[in-house]
């Protein structure tokens, strides 16, 4: 694969699955010291993959209160549900994200628990989490170290409150993911290489996604295209693509399908029999294409949002390459005060 360190990967996911008996141990003292609620606070990326989560929670738990937040409005509004015995799950790569150290400092003085995974020890978030869980970890591979801190935190959860008798197969059979990830994003790697060569001009795009792959349209669209291409992107919720986005379609609009394996799949349906019937530019991406090592739909469904993040990469890395344009060059962002 292009620009790719298979070892790297292979250590980045292992070493954040390795990180489940610490996650386990402090997800079953909270448990047993009793919590009203969780609270996932993220900006940007993090309360993009926080989505996911939530519609797993939605759609799988009636026991399991949660909420999903940005960091900044969280802290600006307040919110009704958040007390001292409220959960607090962040996320961060630098550790240093000012709104998410901020939120983690407020969470911790005013006595609520807080889990923080992060993938630079020894950074300013850390001072503020009652539980740290440290892995190594850069933008390619990140989210799948998200991810993987997230299944184990909210599967835990779930099998204490009595909702994922599953949990234990469903972990063991995630341990095995790597080389499926490794050969999904080979499955994709020729196909991302045209789409990069294609389109490597075109200056708008829009990004589809639905259920638990509405938060990596959204991630994709603004974290990717726009964050570090520079390029008009707007993410649209399938179940909301005919309520306005649908007059700018035209003939050589291009658009991105993300397709997962939940209960949305329908509505994805209706916006690709659309959309093909109108634009030339269709590029699909579909989970259900990558094998994985489980033996149940419901497994396919909660890893998805990561399925599809690792697939996309290789898109990132030949955009890169094709426009000439460093994922890591930034115009404003972390370059000045604002």
């Amino acid at each position: 694969m292009f620009n790719f360190n298979v070892p790297r990967y292979e250590k980045v996911v292992s070493d954040a699955i390795a990180l489940r008996p610490q996650i386990e141990a402090a997800v079953d003292k909270i448990c047993e010291e009793g919590y009203s609620n969780i609270f996932f606070i993220g900006c940007g990326g993090t309360y993009a993959h926080s989505l996911p989560i939530m519609y797993w929670l939605d759609t799988e738990s009636a026991k399991v209160e949660a909420h999903s937040v940005i960091a900044a409005e969280f802290m600006a509004m307040g919110h009704k549900a958040f007390s001292k015995d409220s959960v607090c799950v962040f996320s961060t790569r630098s550790g240093n994200t000012k709104e998410i150290v901020a939120a983690a400092k407020f969470c911790k003085e005013a006595g609520a628990r807080t889990l923080v995974y992060v993938s630079n020890d020894n950074t300013p978030v850390c001072e503020y989490a009652d539980y740290k869980f440290f892995s190594f970890a850069e933008d390619d591979c990140l989210c799948e170290a998200i991810y993987t801190y997230m299944y184990t935190v909210v599967g835990r959860f779930l099998k204490n409150a009595g909702e994922f008798e599953d949990y234990e197969a469903f972990m063991g059979e995630y341990a095995k993911i790597v080389p499926y990830l490794l050969k999904g994003k080979e499955l994709y790697e020729d196909r991302c290489a045209k789409i990069a060569a294609d389109l490597k001009d075109v200056d708008y795009h829009m990004v589809v996604g639905s259920g638990m792959l509405w938060g990596e349209a959204y991630d994709y669209a603004m974290c990717i295209l726009e964050e570090m291409q520079w390029i008009k992107t707007k993410s649209i919720h399938a179940a909301e693509f005919f309520h306005g986005t649908i007059e700018l379609c035209e003939e050589d609009t291009s658009i991105f399908l993300f397709y997962g394996e939940d209960e949305t799949r329908p509505l994805m349906d209706r916006v690709d029999n659309f959309v093909t019937k109108v634009s030339k530019v269709i590029n699909k991406f579909d989970t259900k294409e990558v094998e994985l090592p489980f033996s149940k739909a419901l497994y396919r469904k909660i890893v998805s949002p990561m399925v599809m993040y690792a697939i996309t990469e290789r898109l990132s890395c030949h955009i890169e390459k094709e426009r000439n344009h460093p994922l890591t060059t930034r115009r404003y962002y972390r370059q000045m005060e604002y």
